[in-house]
């Protein structure tokens, strides 16, 4: 008798969310994604194709949840928006506990050599999609003159993109939550500096 799937596929994924943010790609093991998703090592291997293959699934769904729920919305943001979203990122409502991994995309920057042509596509999409909402905010802005820019709307958006990198690393590598709150002041400094008055 064939044996029954232990769990769906949003089961499996929200449990291996769980597993892959506290651990990372490369501490999770076989067993712990078993244990955690309710999925045999059969179905692993044959419903997604291996590990990577279903780690690479769960980022796609971290993704996806992302841009619709987290990310910036590039048609309603004003840049005062946007300096509080940053700011938010280390709120202490948000900010992940010392011991937590953190943010799923940012890590998989981190863990993988960027040589794995599939992790590669989702961490281009994950930088790619942030850096197209920084600058339509900031189009926006320019065109409304509510800002005033030190370079174009793309380039500022590129410089956004790495102040959230470098926020994520901080808050990463911290070992207090005040360190990262005050990158994120900063950064939001930053942006409300280019206001128009």
């Amino acid at each position: 008798m064939a044996r029954k799937r232990k769990a769906d596929h949003e089961t499996a994924i929200a449990g291996a969310l769980a597993l892959f943010w506290e651990k990372g790609y490369t501490g999770a093991s076989t067993r712990e994604i078993e244990e955690k998703t309710g999925l045999t090592r059969f179905t692993l291997q044959t419903a997604y194709g291996g590990k990577e293959a279903f780690f690479l699934a769960t980022l796609d769904s971290y993704l996806n949840n992302a841009e619709a729920q987290h990310f910036p919305d590039a048609e309603t943001f004003t840049l005062s928006d946007l300096a509080e979203w940053f700011e938010s990122i280390a709120s202490e409502q948000k900010i992940p506990r010392v011991e937590d991994a953190g943010c799923l995309a940012f890590n998989s920057i981190s863990q993988f050599d960027r040589s794995d042509p599939e992790v590669n596509a989702r961490i281009s999409r994950y930088l790619e999609t942030l850096e197209g909402r920084f600058a339509a905010i900031l189009t926006r802005a320019a065109q409304a003159g509510t800002v005033q820019l030190p370079q174009s709307p793309e380039a500022a958006a590129q410089v956004l993109v790495g102040l959230l990198l470098g926020l994520h690393s901080v808050i990463k590598a911290r070992t207090e939550d005040s360190m990262a709150r005050s990158y994120a002041a900063a950064a939001a400094g930053l942006m409300r500096s280019w206001e128009v008055s």
